[in-house]
């Protein structure tokens, strides 16, 4: 009698154990489900990516016109072009400079911007107000909080074509915290279009 109880003992024993082994295999197949499908975004977020991406990596182009004038600005021009302001997320000036800027130079100086209290200010930025090529309005002061990258030039300027693949390099890593607005300073003095603007930066024009 003493073997049979055992025997039974053992057999209920070895079901217990055969349940329990089973249900924590369950939960980890389910764990692990669930991550790979939280890993796995729909159609739609694909495609909400795709835009956020293709938003982050364009910028704003404008023309400067008789009008606005805002590359013949004093607190604006070097006299030459290409001619990058950087204005930090107070609306102060903290870099003016014509030439070339690598990325990484760029990068500095939009790291300074984004701390006021560790730059020195060469002024506020004076308001202005254009029209861009996607149809829209750019004026400076609704863009306080940002860090905002003036960039004077022409289609004329090879420099300018040099800097335009270092700023596309700047925008599409740091996205929407900045704001970069290419401005055509020819078209003040009527030597420039638009269309020649597209014609010849087509590949960072996003409207």
């Amino acid at each position: 009698m003493s073997r049979k109880r055992s025997e039974i003992k053992s057999k209920k024993s070895y079901k217990n154990y055969s349940k329990i082994i089973l249900i924590i295999i369950i939960i980890i197949l389910v764990v692990l489900i669930v991550m790979a499908v939280s890993h796995l975004p729909s159609d739609g977020n694909n495609e909400s990516e795709e835009q956020n991406n293709e938003s982050d990596g364009k910028w704003l182009f404008a023309l400067d016109t008789y009008i606005a004038q805002v590359g013949s600005m004093e607190q604006y021009s070097t006299g030459y072009i290409p001619t990058l302001v950087i204005i930090n997320i107070n609306g102060d000036i903290i870099h003016r400079d014509s030439g070339v800027h690598t990325k990484a130079q760029l990068m500095d100086y939009v790291n300074i911007a984004q701390n006021p209290s560790s730059s020195q200010s060469l002024g506020s930025a004076p308001d202005f107000t254009l029209q861009t090529f996607d149809g829209g309005t750019f004026k400076l002061s609704e863009n306080i909080g940002k860090v905002v990258i003036l960039d004077f030039m022409a289609v004329r300027c090879p420099p300018c074509a040099q800097q335009m693949p270092e700023l596309y390099k700047l925008k599409k890593e740091l996205g929407n915290s900045i704001v970069i607005l290419s401005i055509d300073v020819d078209a003040a003095y009527g030597y420039e279009t638009e269309e020649q603007v597209r014609n010849a930066y087509e590949e960072y024009i996003h409207d």
